[in-house]
Formats: structure tokens, sequence, C-alpha cells
């Protein structure tokens, strides 16, 4: 059986066309390769031999029985090639994606205009004191800062940077909660004072904002404000995409750009594509999972999903042509499993392949 009947009769068993005899031979093929991992040659004959003995037909006639034993020849000569090829590239493919990793608590914090701390190497428990604030590392690894009661220090400009790969919490010296996705920059002052509490942020974050009538809070992300009382939203506003986009959870929210206002209730997000603020129903799940671990993907392009996957695991995508990039895609997974993993889940439609040479993962079609 030649590779393109194979393929022939795994399309009809893919859309349900095929016969009894043929899903039965199908099916016991795949029961006795086993993919969930990688077949050592003992495992392998012995999953020859579980084939042929699921596969014999008591009561069928000698030419049904030669007919479907030449198609399980036929799959088992394929996959006993792909075996061949997958035992010659496995301790390639290791190395490959051995170097691509899932990342983790990463950031660095500015003081001011001068002093900065890599976050990673403070202490769980450990304090430091900055003009009126006392900022501490705490057992989650969260960063939280507090004002010195006593303190007449002018509030500085402080920042939060998380690279590629990273992705850090912290907690406001109004007690607000913000969690920083990977390539973004979080900018606020070391206390509020005055009428308002202003940050600035670049990239993708999530909040939950302690609730101050007399005192809005307001998160500028280039041409866009949002402001609030008391809230829990997302904003992903990346310095290379024109889009910004804030999904609301609980409260609400005041969404300005220019002459332009729009007031978002939860459940709804709302689009700025640099002219204009549209307002749409949120998927809030899809588009929060990222502060909970995980990526979840609902009807997303495969673009989208590939620029999510470089971040966290600091890899570079490139595309083989750019209908690639328009695939949708439906699926939840891990952000903590090897990316390996991730691009297994997306291979299974059967559309793309993957192949990965250092930090880059190349987009194909199969």
């Amino acid at each position: 059986m030649n590779d393109q009947e194979i393929n022939d009769l795994l399309n009809r068993y893919r859309e349900g066309i095929c016969t009894a005899a043929e899903k039965k031979a199908v099916e016991a093929w795949y029961n006795a390769l086993d993919y969930k991992h990688t077949l050592t040659v003992e495992e392998f004959e012995s999953a020859k031999e579980r084939s042929w003995k699921q596969l014999n037909p008591i009561k069928k006639k000698k030419t049904t029985y030669l007919r479907y034993a030449a198609i399980l020849i036929g799959l088992l000569s394929f996959s006993t090639m792909i075996y061949l090829i997958s035992q010659n590239q496995r301790k390639q493919l290791i190395e490959e994606t051995s170097m691509i990793k899932p990342g983790g608590n990463r950031a660095t914090l500015v003081l001011g205009q001068k002093d900065s701390l890599d976050l990673t190497q403070l202490i769980i428990g450990e304090t430091i004191e900055s003009n009126g604030i006392v900022i501490k590392k705490l057992a989650d690894g969260t960063i939280s800062y507090a004002i010195d009661p006593t303190s007449k220090a002018i509030p500085l400009i402080n920042k939060l940077i998380v690279p590629r790969g990273g992705q850090y919490r912290i907690v406001l010296a109004d007690s607000s909660i913000v969690l920083v996705n990977s390539e973004s920059e979080l900018e606020f002052p070391s206390q509020f004072n005055g009428h308002e509490r202003r940050i600035k942020m670049i990239g993708e974050g999530y909040f939950e904002i302690a609730k101050n009538p007399s005192k809005p809070f307001i998160v500028q992300s280039k041409e866009q404000e949002v402001k609030v009382l008391g809230t829990k939203f997302n904003i992903e506003a990346y310095r290379n995409d024109k889009n910004i986009t804030t999904t609301l959870l609980e409260g609400k929210v005041q969404v300005t750009s220019g002459q332009q206002h729009i007031i978002l209730k939860p459940g709804e997000q709302s689009l700025f594509d640099g002219e204009k603020i549209h307002i749409s129903s949120a998927s809030v799940a899809s588009n929060t999972a990222w502060k909970d671990n995980l990526f979840i993907f609902q009807s997303q392009p495969l673009g989208s999903i590939m620029q999510k996957i470089a971040r966290w695991y600091q890899a570079e995508v490139v595309f083989e042509n750019r209908e690639l990039a328009q695939i949708r895609f439906t699926g939840s997974i891990s952000k903590n499993q090897e990316i390996d993993q991730v691009l297994n889940l997306l291979e299974m439609t059967d559309k793309i392949k993957f192949v990965i040479e250092q930090q880059t993962i190349y987009v194909k079609a199969k």
C-alpha cells in the first residue's frame, strides 16, 4: 500500500466515511502505536504484534482478510518509516527544544532616575526603603509598596520592566494590584498624592484597583486613557501593535481617546484601532488566561497565538506564508508546559507543522 492510499484511508476515517472494517484497521493501528510517548524498539515490535491479533477477522472471507491485512501492512510500514525518522531526529529535536523554555517571574524595578533592582535577586521577605516607601518581596514573589507615614519625601516615578519570558505582580502604594505580562512596562509614582492616581502601561497588564471614589485611578496606554474608581480589568497595549484592547471583568470603566469617550460594562471589551474606539462582547477567559498561567485560544488567528507564545518563551517566529497566520484555533494549555507540548497541540489540526532551530520557531504548511 503506497503513501497516497494510506493518506486516502486516513482522510476517509477523519471525515467519517470509511467502512467498519477500515475504521477498525485504523483504530487498531493508532492504539498499537500509542503516540503518547516515543516508542522503544521493543515497544514498537510489541505494537505490531498486538495490531495483528486485533485485526484477525474471525468470520471474514479470505479475500477480506487479505485486503485489510494489506492495509495494516501498509500502515505499519508507514509507521515504521515515522519511527525510524523520529529516532534519528530525536536527539536533535531535544537539543533544539531544550533551548526554548517557559517564562517565569522576572522583572527589573527602576527607582527614580538611577537605582534599579533585579527582582529575581531579591530574597523573599527582604525589604528596601526608598524615598519614604518600604518595598517588600512577599512569599509568592509579589513586590509590595507601603508608605512610611513619617516620611515627607516627594514621590518618585518608578518603573517595573518585565522582559520577554517574564511576568510580575506588584501591589501599589494604594493597595491596587497589577499583574504585568511579558515584554511590558508599568510606570507609577512611589505614592499617590493629589486628586488622582495615574499610571502608564505599555504592553499588557491585569488590574485590581482599590476603591477610592474621591481619587479616580487612571491608566494611560499610548493614546488611550482608562478611568476607574474600583474594578478589575485587563489592558493589552503593546508598543508595536496599533490596537489597544481593554477587557472589563468587574465594575465600570471609562475609556477615552481624544474626544471619544465610552463606558464599558462587565463582560465587554473596547478596541482602539488608532482612530476609533469599538465595543464588543469580551472573551474574558481567553483575554485574562495569562494571569492564571494559561493559554486559552477561542477561534484566534495563529499569528496572534504565536505572538503570545514568542513573548512567553523568548522565541522568534517565522511564517512560511501569510495565509498560515490567518488559520484560527481553539484550545487551552498551561504556560508551564515545554514548548514542544504547546506546538504539538497546534499541530493536531493537521494543517501546520513547526520546525525549531535554536531560538526560532518556523511555521510551515503540512
